[in-house]
């Protein structure tokens, strides 16, 4: 049985009342005795029978199942869905509209006539948007349409703005010539690599160089005398030097993905939040948002979320745990500080301090990286030719 009441029935002598629901042949799917009243589960026929019944017995309702709880909270509830309905096809309304269009350019006269072009394709504030397609087509006809003034454009819709890039069409003039230069070290290290182009090498493999050390002069010398000066071009890696400081507590939260993953629909409004049609939540889970649709004209936001079900759990790390975990994380600090083209040679840990429940670790590492840096070369007078 999918639609029934379920009610309960006060008063004296209720078996009597039971018999007489039998001989009106009321269908009883369920009964349930308590000290001085009844529980009874019938169907939407069934109540009617008993509504029609004159008694003195008490007779409340007090719950709903199947189609006529939905319609029991619909009912209760009419108003505010209403509302709700009205709000997020309001919000659909809108966030298909464009409030602002913002031309993104250094000159006014090119900013104008971004402008003119987009307002002429129907690009402008209380339009709606146009798709991704139509937005290349728009653009592709603009820099067809001035070619001589546009050398690229982007729109770019964030929420209900359009950002439009523009890049103007600049002719080259003839070139200058290009300034000499040395390639000089950016800090201290031991030479493992040099790759030069163009420009004289003073330094050898293994050699320690401190930072501003010239490594690829801009002069080209014949024994004491310059002969040219030239635009050094080159590489220089280095064998460098670095520690970095980790802390860890020996107690942390791990947290286990357990493989359950779901949809949920969920309606904000103002600091309050709803998920619909969910009737089951995991205990623990990361929420992920894959859709949403909001305004700032209205506190009413609607999202689509992908929910993953986690589990918390306390670990305590071991000492030897600790260290490869401190040495996990050294490697990112030190790659978010040089890059990630460095390479990493040696590793050490060189200091190791327990107390207050936590480990202190100082971990030394030699890096191999692009010390290459660039200075004006020297001016000095070029020997003339004989």
């Amino acid at each position: 049985m999918y639609n029934y009441y379920e009610i309960k029935i006060t008063g004296k002598d209720i078996r009597r009342f039971i018999k007489t629901l039998y001989r009106m042949k009321v269908q009883l799917y369920k009964i349930k005795w308590e000290d001085s009243s009844v529980i009874l589960w019938i169907d939407q026929e069934g109540f009617k029978k008993i509504k029609e019944i004159k008694t003195i017995y008490r007779i409340d309702i007090i719950g709903y199942h199947g189609l006529l709880k939905l319609e029991y909270y619909v009912k209760k509830y009419y108003f505010f869905l209403i509302s709700m309905a009205i709000g997020i096809l309001l919000i659909l309304f809108l966030s298909h509209l464009i409030f602002n269009v913002r031309v993104v350019h250094v000159k006014k006269e090119i900013r104008d006539l971004i402008r003119e072009e987009l307002k002429k394709e129907g690009i402008e504030p209380l339009h709606f948007q146009k798709s991704f397609h139509k937005q290349e087509e728009i653009v592709r006809k603009i820099i067809l349409n001035h070619r001589d003034q546009i050398e690229w454009m982007e729109i770019e819709r964030v929420g209900t703005k359009y950002i439009v890039k523009v890049e103007e069409r600049k002719y080259s003039e003839e070139k200058e010539e290009e300034e000499a230069r040395d390639i000089i070290a950016k800090k201290d290290g031991r030479i493992l690599q040099i790759e030069a182009s163009d420009g004289t090498i003073l330094v050898a493999k293994d050699q320690y160089v401190k930072k501003g050390d010239v490594l690829i002069s801009g002069q080209i010398k014949n024994k004491d005398t310059v002969m040219a000066r030239v635009r050094s071009n080159g590489r220089v890696y280095a064998s460098t030097w670095y520690t970095v400081n980790v802390s860890l507590p020996y107690h942390y939260e791990e947290e286990t993905k357990t493989g359950n993953k779901k949809k949920s629909l969920s309606v904000q409004f103002f600091s309050s939040k709803w998920n619909l049609f969910q009737f089951h939540s995991y205990p623990q889970k990361k929420v992920t948002s894959l859709f949403e649709i909001k305004n700032s004209i209205l506190p009413l936001s609607i999202s689509w979320n992908e929910e993953e079900e986690i589990v918390r759990s306390e670990k305590v790390y071991t000492k030897d745990l600790a260290l490869l975990e401190a040495s996990s994380i050294a490697r990112e600090k030190l790659q978010d500080m040089l890059g990630s083209d460095i390479e990493i040679l040696y590793e050490k840990s060189l200091k190791i301090t327990e107390e207050n429940s936590k480990i202190d670790i100082v971990v030394f590492f030699t890096v191999k990286e692009d010390i290459t840096a660039y200075q004006k070369t020297p001016e000095e007078k070029i020997a003339e030719e004989s």
